[in-house]
């Protein structure tokens, strides 16, 4: 009984057997082949069936070969049709010098627009850090040249004071700045930088709105009157930012705070340089420093406007240095924690 059972397994073994080890012997046979043979098979694929497989053989030589004329560059197959050529023990190739890479040129970005308030609404930006409100554009921030001080204007120049801008914008700057809370901010964070540098005293833009005056017919003084009659909200100066270019004069504008004033000054128009891509810029740093105690400089004889101060009416190129003169800077230094004049109290019944 026994017997017959082993008989009968073996029986099974041979037939089942048999063709598995059939069958295996062929693949392993066959992959033996392949291996021994992987570089003409792969040629074969390659020039007779068309399909996009590298030659092992072929690879080393095709990583360092140069384009060819006629199309055929590095990396391309041969055209169909290429008589396969007899396999060759690959030969050591000799290092290439590296090239530097070319850089490449960057892509313009598209800057998000800003989103515009409605007409006759304000865009107001919450008391905080200037950047919440517009993507300013990417433009070069403007150098400026700082004198040296003495002891004690140093050690007022340490002194960290925050200055908050309220800013309203007339029709003729919207119109000649499509993106016109981005002209704003950019313009007070240029101005911020400079007066870090120069006083020690960071602008802090507090708000932006309309300023709804007429687009022409306005002199300076009823500029500046209608700037006067508006609330600060919260700021320590309101400037009214117009397109309109200043005239020159000294007239319609306001008297800068004598040196033993209790307060500076808190309103100011700022006008436009023709020319100027910051257009706002300099007659920025001229009316905050005007407000804080600093004199125009009016004779073109005077060093500060040979020198381009920006308390000067001195034309002067983009390109040169922001820069203010030794006196009217030390003014400044004197007055810069000195409150702003409190907002004039309303009519009794408003």
């Amino acid at each position: 009984m026994n017997r017959k059972r082993i008989l009968a397994i073996g029986k099974l073994i041979l037939l089942f057997g048999t063709p598995v080890a059939l069958i295996l012997g062929l693949f392993s046979c066959g992959v033996y082949c392949g291996v021994q043979n992987r570089t003409g098979i792969a040629r074969f694929e390659r020039d007779w069936l068309g399909f996009d497989v590298e030659v092992p053989d072929e690879a080393p030589k095709k990583k360092d070969a140069e384009p060819k004329a006629g199309g055929q560059g590095k990396g391309e197959p041969s055209p169909t049709g290429t008589e396969p050529q007899p396999t060759t023990q690959p030969q050591p190739t000799q290092p290439q010098p590296t090239t530097q890479p070319q850089p490449t040129q960057p892509q313009p970005t598209t800057q998000p627009q800003p989103t515009q308030p409605q007409p006759n609404q304000p865009a107001v930006v919450p008391g905080g850090e200037p950047g919440v409100v517009g993507v300013p554009a990417p433009l070069p921030t403007p150098q400026t040249h700082v004198d040296p001080l003495g002891a004690e204007d140093t050690a007022r120049l340490g002194i960290p004071v925050t200055i908050k801008v309220g800013v309203l914008v007339d029709p003729q700057f919207i119109a000649s700045h499509p993106e016109w809370i981005d002209a704003v901010q950019r313009t007070v964070s240029q101005g911020s930088e400079i007066f870090q540098e120069q006083f020690g005293v960071r602008l802090e833009l507090w708000s932006v709105g309309r300023w709804s005056v007429p687009e022409q017919g306005m002199s300076a003084s009823g500029l500046l009157t209608d700037l006067q009659g508006h609330p600060r909200e919260g700021a320590d100066v309101l400037l009214g930012f117009t397109a309109r270019p200043f005239d020159g004069t000294e007239t319609d504008k306001p008297v800068p705070p004598a040196a033993d004033a209790p307060f500076n000054e808190a309103y100011a128009v700022v006008y436009g340089t023709s020319g100027h891509r910051l257009s706002h810029l300099r007659t920025l740093l001229h009316e905050l420093s005007r407000l804080m105690g600093a004199q125009d400089v009016t004779d073109p004889e005077d060093p500060a406007w040979i020198s381009g101060s920006w308390m000067s009416y001195a034309p002067v190129p983009e390109t040169q240095d922001q820069w203010i003169d030794v006196d009217n800077r030390k003014r400044v230094l004197s007055r810069k924690d000195s409150p702003f004049a409190p907002a004039p109290e309303a009519p009794p019944g408003e």
